[in-house]
């Protein structure tokens, strides 16, 4: 499934304005019914548009509670730019209005409230993404396998016929367990309930360890090599993402908030992990694409969309879900308490001798 839903263009002219890049720009809305002797406090608003494989795409963010999201339909006609986004649990939001050079003076609707906008384009923007499909951890302590079944999936461990969610997430632990003593999983991959994998040497132990047990006569995967390392910067990362390589991050979302308070926060190790996919670097900042498998079960609890994370929406057993998220780099690093990383080199293995000539 596709991480962002494919953009209708409705007409985009030659002569159209250019509309790929950042927008960003403060909106004031009209006074409250209720108080309209007071004036609200204009609040900001970024949009993000690019193309994609299948079309324009991209997302709407905002400080304000209800506006952040990814796109769903975009056109232009003559200077007009309008786009829709779908806000989980609110009403659609609408922006449109014609654009002057590197201004667009746009009208937001969202349900019966209207406010302007006066957005400034920055075309100058370095997006890196790789094509990875995020999938969801399938028991409550398998953050590690989740990402790990990404990763092996990225790097062709895992095929075609490797079925995704449960049934791989099954064989990666009991490839790398089978065998241990009182090994919980052994007939039945449903009492692995309490098989988490929190530290540093378990999970650079999945990703080392089993592609090499794969390996048959007939099944040559790559040798992965994973270390850990501490939490990189915007230039690291791109790096990263430039050679092909996603970036494993240890977080800890749910820590109490004693841990950022000088010299506590090391007692607090990562408890859970996500996996870096994408980097957007700005003139002002820096936003990660973040594939996270843990399936918040409400969007008011989910420590992404509370610190204004975009939710990149799909579904699982017919329910829209987020899959990934755009957030900014400080907000991952303080907000989600980004802890530890892990780099990935992949080695291709060398194809099996050809058989002597008769």
């Amino acid at each position: 499934m596709s991480l962002v839903l494919p953009l209708t263009l409705s007409a985009l002219l030659a002569a159209s304005p250019p509309v790929e890049g950042l927008w960003e720009g403060p909106v004031a809305c009209p006074p409250q019914a209720s108080a309209p002797e007071q004036t609200p406090t204009p609040f900001p608003l970024t949009v993000f548009i690019t193309q994609g494989a299948e079309g324009l795409e991209g997302f709407m963010g905002s400080p304000r509670q209800g506006l952040s999201a990814q796109l769903k339909t975009l056109s232009v006609e003559e200077n007009t730019l309008r786009l829709t986004a779908n806000v989980p649990h609110h009403y659609q939001a609408e922006l449109a209005g014609p654009i002057e050079g590197s201004t667009w003076k746009a009208t937001l609707t969202q349900g019966p409230v209207s406010c302007t906008a006066e957005l400034q384009r920055e075309p100058d923007v370095q997006l890196q993404k790789l094509p990875i499909p995020p999938t969801f951890q399938t028991r409550p302590a398998w953050s590690w396998l989740s990402i790990g079944e990404m990763i092996f999936r990225h790097y062709g461990v895992l095929g075609a016929g490797d079925p995704p969610g449960f049934p791989t997430q099954c064989t990666i632990v009991r490839t790398l367990f089978a065998g241990t003593p009182r090994f919980e999983c052994n007939s039945n991959c449903n009492f692995c309930k309490s098989m988490a994998g929190g530290s540093t040497y378990e999970v650079l132990g999945m990703l080392t360890d089993f592609p090499r047990k794969r390996i048959t006569a007939s099944r040559q995967p790559p040798r992965l090599f994973a270390a850990a390392t501490p939490v990189l910067d915007a230039g690291e990362v791109r790096r990263e993402l430039e050679q092909g390589n996603p970036v494993l991050v240890g977080l800890n979302p749910g820590a109490p908030s004693a841990v950022t308070e000088p010299g506590l926060s090391s007692f607090f190790p990562p408890l859970h992990l996500a996996l870096i996919t994408g980097s957007l670097k700005t003139q002002a900042t820096t936003w990660y694409l973040v594939n996270d498998p843990y399936p918040f079960p409400q969007l008011s609890a989910n420590p992404y969309v509370q610190n204004q994370g975009i939710p990149l929406m799909g579904l699982r057993s017919g329910a829209p879900v987020p899959l990934a998220y755009w957030l900014r780099e400080d907000t991952l690093k303080v907000k989600l308490r980004w802890k530890e990383s892990f780099l990935l080199r992949a080695e291709p293995r060398a194809a099996p001798p050809s058989p002597p000539s008769p």
